[in-house]
């Protein structure tokens, strides 16, 4: 899956480094901060001076504004600023309180459990075998928080049994999402029959009540209702409602149905969640599930300054006293909000707080935001960053504002408009022509006018920007046009496509907060409540909760859950003649020699300068001269045992400008540089880079990878150059050459021991998905990659293009196939067991996986297999790594430096499930923020594994990543699959990354779709 993506919380760093993802955890990228290239178009917004703020409005079929008073420059975009939390000093959180112990009735339900789950398949999935016993034992907080019912094993005194009561709400016609949620406000202000009651709603399509509304006989109510407008206000000027107005009104009434669907209680879900026997969750289950979940999220959707932004996350905004606001720079700022959700477990039910981070727009005015965002110059660019934004466009007379309007920008004016209008690509305030009719003469003729003179002859405004595009605020088919003069950003709108390297840096410091920091803003401490418990209602003055959740017969507490935990051993690392101990997750890889060294063949350095920047100083104020620097690379792989043939010279090639006007002669000399070392027999070759680019990156990559066959390893000169940590630098550049020459570097002992051996293949499968501003029809990219030995360290893989947006993977079959005949070809033979780590599907998707994917699987088995009883044993388990459970020691001996837990920290009681076997496994370090466990699914067990033996091989893998001495947060077959989606994205890196509104994607015409150069398949080219 694609991903922050400035993607909250820590890990290991480098996750994502590639430049050219840009969005991931790992550093952030050299030279300015991402001002885009100007793009396709060409063009460049023809105004100066400082952005303006306007006035006046455009046609639709005829009607304006007046004016507004300018402003002046902007003032410089500056630097990052230094500080960006004051929340408590690091430490552990509630060090000196005294620790509850985790309910003892919940271990002893979770061991009944088991007994009866063990060997059984509950709904197709296979059943929890048994919880995990080995390491040290811990207690941990964890940011769940208990659901008090009535109907607990000990029930709560002060909560009367409530009814839940839910509605259905549908309308005839289409209504989109902002004008559904002014409907449902509407309905539960007016209909008599909601008046009095105590309600909730999701502001979509669902109502719940405690008491059962009278809607008929037949518990349905049908009407017309007019969804209210968005807070507009009619032209003071015009004395009487339009004609535009009133056809307004007619389109939007409706038809809307309401009807009962059924009363649920909270016993329900309780009974299910406390019987002694097992029994899959039915729809009803959970139905109830969703309803609490409205109910907890009625308080901040309810509330104005409060963004809901996709599954149960709010960001305060605007003047909320609990907005907390960060600047991203070019037109973005950083929000922190909270996310919840209402999770079934063993005896009880469980709310998940956590604090999320996400990238708005800023409120400003509109030419403000695009000057601020680095687009004056680049209109495509422009376009594409507020297209579908909300703004505020205020029509002022005389110094009076006479008109707000709130509109949707659907992009510039275009030359694909109707022949109404006559409009070219961005053609502005004077070179927009449409009809309209003179309200104020009867019978008058059509009038043909730019938007310019309609302001003039209509408004009496001049604009002061005519020559700034016009916008598109309507549809493609009726457009509606205004200048961007009159229009403000309205707060609250989050950011949806990737972030540039500066504003990745900037949300990672943002978000990257101490464990304790982000306990206290979601529970506080006991004299004062976190912030994300008193924007849910659970926590304030007094009994807040009396005016939320109590209403409907439930409580929540407001201290974190303690469960239990256990930190794993560290597994040993072994070298050639060597082993290591790591210490906090890592290790030195100084004096060692690789386990297995690689070999490389025939290798050359490239060094790319562009006309402004030097990749290799000549004269460096510090560090080795570039022919110096090669040739201590050259001794490095030496010292590793890396097996080299022939170093060729070193070329060096001169690139104009990496701008977009540049590409096509700079894409010639890339081409050509592979094109020469091809020649010359090359199949490794060093590529020194001036600055880290995106484009640049994807090219390299494209040619080494698909066209001529040679493993590309990048480098930023200036970061070789350095004297400083080159001997750390050298090694980890020695890794990626021994990879990819095919060695082994290191080994964990025992990681394939009972109940797996070396006849097992472990794989890994992840699908990424195009982001928004991706060519129409652009594709999703899925992976499968595979291991090819006992050591686990060379991982080939099949990648390709498949149905955008479709998570199951198309032409499964074929790429296990693949990896299959890649194992039978190293080992002679078929592999007797396979363990796949599936990355990137949800909770509601674990079937799918089974329905869909699974017979994939069972095709090849049976193409390369035969009969069924010679098929080999198969495990799955879905690794989730974008869900939102964190734990806090309690200790500060169970702690780390960061006051994370310790690398190894598992967790599988507490918060588990009932039926699936599933864990929550730190392997790695936090270098910075709270640190984030992989959660671990298994949803298929043909092998049979122990709790323990499963914990075990999952966090050794941990410690095979073959490109860094350190655990990583997810083990290597997920990790590989996410890292072969990202490099199949580089290869389409213009299609998927920098689509300006342009043609839509064209397999035939895509220079790639799958697969690599048959030189580099069976290897790990992809590192």
């Amino acid at each position: 899956m694609s991903g922050q993506r400035g993607r909250g919380g820590s890990g290991d760093r480098g996750r994502g480094g590639s430049p050219y993802r840009g969005r991931g955890r790992g550093g952030k990228d050299d030279g300015p901060a991402g001002r885009p290239p100007p793009g396709p178009s060409g063009q460049q917004l023809p105004f100066h001076g400082g952005p303006p703020r306007g006035r006046g409005d455009g046609p639709r079929g005829g009607y304006g504004g007046g004016q507004r008073g300018g402003y002046g420059q902007r003032g410089g975009r500056g630097g990052a600023p230094g500080v960006v939390d004051a929340g408590p000093l690091p430490g552990i959180y509630q060090e000196n309180a005294t620790v509850p112990q985790p309910d003892p009735s919940i271990k002893i339900a979770e061991d009944a459990l088991v007994e009866l789950t063990r060997g059984k398949y509950i709904d197709g999935f296979p059943g929890r075998r048994g919880f995990g016993t080995k390491g040290r034992h811990i207690i941990l907080r964890t940011n769940y928080f208990k659901i008090n019912t009535p109907y607990d094993s000990t029930p709560a005194a002060d909560i009367p049994p409530k009814g839940l009561f839910k509605y259905d709400v549908s309308t005839t016609q289409d209504v989109s999402k902002k004008p559904r949620q002014r409907l449902m406000r509407h309905i539960l202000e007016t209909l008599p029959f909601f008046q009095g009651k105590t309600w909730a709603t999701d502001l979509s399509g669902i109502i719940i009540t405690t008491d059962k509304a009278d809607l008929g006989p037949a518990n349905v109510w049908e009407g017309e209702m007019m969804i209210p407008p968005r807070n507009e206000e009619t032209d003071v000027s015009q004395g009487q409602v339009p004609d535009f107005v009133q056809a307004a009104r007619a389109r939007n009434t409706v038809n809307v149905r309401i009807a009962l669907a059924r009363e649920y209680t909270m016993y329900e879900i309780m009974d299910y969640l406390k019987d002694p026997n097992v029994r899959p969750m039915s729809e009803d289950h959970e139905n109830i599930i969703q309803l609490l979940n409205i109910i907890i999220c009625k308080e901040p959707k309810m509330k104005g300054n409060v963004v809901n932004v996709g599954n149960n996350k709010f960001y305060p905004f605007g003047d909320n006293p609990m907005k907390t606001a960060y600047p991203l720079g070019a037109g973005l700022e950083a929000l922190r909000g909270f996310y919840t959700s209402v999770r079934p477990a063993i005896n009880r039910l469980l709310l998940n707080v956590n604090v999320s981070s996400g990238a708005f727009y800023t409120p400003v005015p509109l030419i403000q935001l695009i000057y601020d965002a680095g687009m004056r110059d680049n209109l495509g660019a422009a376009e594409e960053f507020i297209r579908g934004l909300s703004v505020k466009a205020e029509y002022t007379k005389d110094g009076k504002v006479t008109m707000t309007k709130f509109k949707t920008i659907a992009g510039f004016a275009r030359e694909l408009d109707p022949p109404t209008f006559r409009v070219k690509r961005f053609g502005n305030a004077n070179d927009v022509n449409f009809k309209y009719y003179d309200r104020s003469l009867p019978n008058a003729p059509e009038r043909q006018t730019t938007v310019a003179q309609y302001f003039l002859r209509e408004r009496g405004i001049t604009l002061e920007k005519p020559t700034a595009p016009v916008l598109n605020v309507g549809t493609a088919k009726d457009p509606q046009y205004i200048p961007m003069e009159i229009c403000t950003v309205l707060p609250g709108q989050p950011h949806r496509r990737f972030l540039e390297g500066e504003q990745t840096s900037s949300m990672i410091r943002f978000a990257a907060r101490r464990p304790n920091q982000n306990a206290v803003s979601i529970a506080g401490t006991p004299t004062d409540p976190g912030t994300g418990l008193k924007l849910f209602g659970l926590a304030g003055a007094g009994n807040a909760q009396l005016a939320t959740v109590k209403k409907f017969g439930f409580s929540v507490d407001t201290e974190m859950l303690t469960v239990p935990g256990r930190i794993l051993p560290i597994p040993r690392v072994d070298y050639s003649g060597k082993s290591v101990t790591p210490s906090g997750g890592s290790w030195n890889l100084s004096q060692q020699r690789f386990h297995v060294p690689g070999s490389i063949g025939n290798w050359k350095v490239l060094v790319i300068d562009t006309e402004r920047r030097t990749a290799l100083q000549d004269q460096p104020a510090e560090g080795r001269t570039p022919d110096d620097l090669i040739a201590e690379l050259a001794r490095t792989l030496g010292r590793y045992g890396i097996k080299a043939g022939r170093r060729e010279a070193t070329q060096r090639i001169r690139l104009a400008e990496l701008n977009f006007g540049n590409r096509t002669q700079n894409d010639a000399m890339i081409r050509q540089a592979f094109q020469n070392a091809d020649a010359q027999g090359v199949r490794m070759m060093m590529v020194v880079l001036p600055v880290v680019d995106k484009w640049l990156y994807a090219r390299i990559k494209y040619y080494g990878d698909v066209k001529f066959g040679i493993h590309s390893i990048n480098a930023v000169g200036q970061k070789l150059q350095k004297a400083n940590g080159e001997a750390i630098f050298m090694g980890n550049l020695a890794l990626k050459f021994n990879i990819k020459g095919g060695g082994v570097s290191h080994r964990v002992p025992n990681t394939l021991s009972g109940p797996l051996d070396n006849s097992t293949m472990l794989m890994g499968i992840d699908v990424t998905h195009p982001s928004p501003g991706s060519s129409e029809g652009a594709p999703s990219i899925a992976a499968v990659v595979a291991s090819v030995d006992e050591s686990l360290f060379q991982w080939p893989g099949s990648v390709r293009t498949q149905t955008g947006r479709k998570e199951m993977v198309d032409f499964l079959e074929d790429m296990v196939l693949e990896r299959l005949d890649t194992w039978r070809k190293r080992h002679n033979k078929l592999p007797t067991k396979i363990v796949l780590y599936r990355d990137g599907v949800s909770e509601p998707q674990y079937k799918d996986v089974l329905n869909l994917e699974l017979p994939s699987f069972e095709g090849a088995f049976a193409k390369r297999y035969g009969e069924k009883r010679n098929w080999p044993r198969m495990a799955i388990i879905v690794v989730g790594k974008r869900h939102h459970t964190r734990f806090y020691p309690t200790k500060a001996e169970d702690g780390d430096r960061s006051f994370n837990p310790q690398p190894g920290t598992v967790v599988d009681r507490g918060i588990a499930g009932r039926v699936l076997a599933e864990f929550w496994l730190q392997a790695h370090q936090g270098l910075q923020g709270t640190a984030r466990p992989a959660h671990y699914v298994v949803i298929k067990d043909d092998i049979e594994f122990k709790a323990d033996d499963l914990e075990r091989i999952t966090h050794h893998l941990c410690y095979l990543f073959n490109r860094a001495t350190k655990a990583v947060s997810i083990c290597p077959p997920a990790y590989y699959a996410d890292l072969l989606c990202e490099r199949g994205r580089a290869y389409l890196y213009t299609m998927l990354a920098e689509n300006r509104g342009g043609a839509r994607f064209d397999p035939q015409q895509a220079e790639w779709t799958q697969g690599v150069h048959p030189r580099l398949k069976d290897s790990t080219w992809y590192i």
